[in-house]
């Protein structure tokens, strides 16, 4: 891709090619993001298609004070709390959307056929979503952004608009309330 900057100005100025150019760089990861944020693929999809329409629509508010990404994940992150605060209800889905083909794992894929281990890494998996599930939205929003997108603290409290304090305290109660849900698993070694 070329500069994004130069990208993003073009698209600013209404060119289509350039906008479907910036879609195309950031889809993947916004994407894996929303489903981060939600738990499930319809979901993230919804919320995928409400980010870009924000985007669109919004794109010519951008001034580059801040790096583009920062202020398109604080969009995704919008997206994700709205959305979830307007379905308010629990979202449960089968193992086989958790899969390994879905290209938005939660750990990394296993490289070998043990059967017991690929068992174990699904049951973890589960485990690491029914436990995002019971976090507040906020600590599962920052949660996910330190340990799933590996941002810095910093660049979390740009995206989500609060202070390094306030993230802090998110991601050391989210860990706390984490580890009490996977106790299970962590005892076992």
């Amino acid at each position: 891709m070329r500069d994004i900057n130069e990208c993003i100005q073009e698209a600013q100025q209404g060119n289509q090619k350039a906008f479907e150019e910036l879609v195309r760089f950031y889809d993947r990861r916004i994407l894996a993001l929303a489903f981060q944020l939600v738990g499930n693929t319809d979901d993230a999809q919804d919320v995928y298609q409400d980010v870009f329409m924000r985007v669109y629509d919004k794109l010519h508010t951008f001034r580059f004070e801040c790096d583009f990404f920062t202020w398109l994940y604080r969009i995704v992150v919008n997206c994700a709390i709205t959305y979830r605060r307007k379905k308010k209800r629990h979202t449960h889905y089968s193992l086989e959307e958790m899969s390994e083909s879905d290209g938005w794992n939660w750990l990394p894929s296993d490289t070998g056929p043990d059967p017991e281990r690929l068992t174990m890494s699904r049951e973890i998996r589960k485990q690491i979503h029914e436990g995002l599930e019971t976090l507040p939205l906020m600590q599962r929003v920052v949660f996910v952004l330190r340990y799933f997108q590996d941002f810095k603290i910093r660049t979390i409290a740009d995206i989500v608009g609060c202070s390094e304090g306030t993230v802090k305290n998110y991601i050391f109660r989210g860990s706390q309330k984490m580890k009490k849900e996977l106790a299970t698993y962590l005892a076992q070694g």
